[in-house]
């Protein structure tokens, strides 16, 4: 006699989120996990966990969400799918994509980042398109793109520069006229200084 072998049935996947929806209006709270969060001039420590994030006149200490949009808000640290900035500050991102308008960054570390009318201090992207806007140090695996901008230094493969001023560039493709604003010498000493910020920025990844 063959006994039968039990059927193995799939439990379903416990819910990620504490609720469906989180709402926070001229308010503040701790921690938050929600599918959907809200936030309309209030103000939330952490968001634990998230499908969307929607931030307008608020402020956030630590964001882990697939999408994020910041309006007129500020933002610690988020981590995010995409993230999108209008007229808002966030001091350290690290996302697929970033798009930020009006807006400042302390340090972005993702795959895309186009910045319109933004600042940012540090860059470190596949992919950066910059229009009229301004960064002081600017790393990128695959291209740049900078019309109307001010850069302080950018590496990358390939660099495109449309009616832009850029202080250093070490790039193996550029087009645009570019003008150097160091010698060797000063070259140099900006580039050790570059890479003992970026040196700090990775470590701190890391943690």
């Amino acid at each position: 006699m063959v006994e039968k072998k039990k059927r193995v049935t799939r439990r379903k996947q416990k819910e990620e989120f504490d609720q469906a929806e989180a709402r926070i209006e001229n308010a503040s709270a701790n921690d938050v996990s929600a599918r959907v969060v809200t936030i309309q001039g209030g103000s939330v420590h952490d968001i634990k966990k998230a499908e969307s994030v929607s931030i307008n006149a608020g402020g956030v200490n630590s964001i882990d969400a697939k999408s994020v949009q910041v309006t007129s808000a500020g933002i610690v640290q988020a981590n995010a799918e995409e993230l999108t900035v209008q007229m808002g500050g966030i001091v350290h991102v690290q996302a697929e994509s970033v798009e930020v308008t009006q807006g400042a960054i302390g340090v972005a570390q993702a795959e895309n980042v186009v910045l319109t009318q933004g600042v940012a201090n540090a860059v470190l992207a596949t992919n950066v398109e910059m229009h009229q806007s301004a960064t002081q140090y600017m790393i990128a695996r695959g291209s740049v793109k900078a019309e109307q901008s001010i850069v302080g230094m950018v590496a990358s493969p390939r660099v495109e520069i449309d009616n832009s001023f850029v202080g250093f560039v070490l790039a193996r493709e550029v087009r645009g006229n570019i003008r150097a604003m160091f010698d060797m010498r000063g070259a140099l000493v900006f580039g050790l200084a570059a890479g003992i910020m970026m040196g700090l920025v990775a470590r701190s990844r890391r943690r």
